[in-house]
């Protein structure tokens, strides 16, 4: 098997991602736990010899989905990896097992190049589906959240000239509740007024009826005397 320094994507990487993370919970970004790795492996004491390995820990989806698109290039790593697959049910020890692969693929491949090609090659990819994916994650916001964003920031726009407009309004509507009501109380004051108005004149006529009622009770008593007297004297 021949390396391969070309990068062989897969289209929709985060179509994937997104698919495989559905329904799990992600302890850790893959991304960043290989990036440690890497940094932390020339730092942490190479385990004894025949001292037994700790079990990896069980991959979220995501991690699984992005660990296969970094391995999908052939390198002196995957040749190593196919060899150990069949042997994992055959080989319990680990050294051995790995030994044993190895031992396949030495005549072409050294474990200087097996290390090299993670190093090199796959942790090269892994940063460049890091990049892939952030750029698959921005056009994913903008076609999702993009129109969504526009949207709220039409309605938020259209909600605060709306609450303005409804400010205008109670204002114009208490500025003419309270001109009607000046207007009531004048119109009260008014009322009033002509009410005691109303009264005085009425006792001004009662008072000038009962004068004219007075007056003409003495004529007609006036009246009533000379025409006896008319009948009296020449009767």
């Amino acid at each position: 098997m021949t390396d391969n320094n070309e990068s062989t994507s897969r289209p929709g990487l985060a179509a994937q991602l997104w698919g495989a993370v559905k329904g799990a919970v992600i302890d850790e970004d893959p991304i960043v736990a290989a990036r440690r790795a890497k940094m932390q492996g020339g730092n942490s004491p190479a385990p004894e010899a025949g001292a037994p390995m700790a079990a990896p820990a069980a991959m979220s989806p995501m991690a699984a989905a992005l660990l296969a698109q970094v391995l999908a290039r052939p390198t002196a790593y995957t040749a190593l990896t196919e060899k150990l697959a069949p042997l994992e049910t055959i080989v319990i020890d680990e050294r051995t097992r790995y030994q044993a692969a190895y031992a396949l693929i030495r005549a072409s491949r050294s474990v200087e190049q097996v290390v090299q090609a993670i190093d090199m090659q796959h942790m090269q990819a892994l940063e460049s589906e890091a990049g892939r994916f952030a750029a698959q994650l921005e056009d994913k916001e903008r076609s999702e959240i993009g129109a969504r964003s526009q949207e709220l920031q039409a309605l938020t726009t259209n909600i605060d000239a709306a609450a303005q407009q409804v400010a205008r309004l109670r204002e114009d509507a208490e500025a003419r509740i309270r001109q009607i009501e000046a207007t009531v109380a004048r119109d009260r004051e008014r009322q009033a007024l002509l009410a005691r108005e109303v009264d005085a004149k009425r006792q001004e006529l009662a008072g000038v009826q009962r004068q004219f009622d007075a007056a003409a009770r003495a004529v007609e008593q006036a009246l009533v005397a000379a025409k006896a007297t008319v009948l009296r004297h020449l009767g």
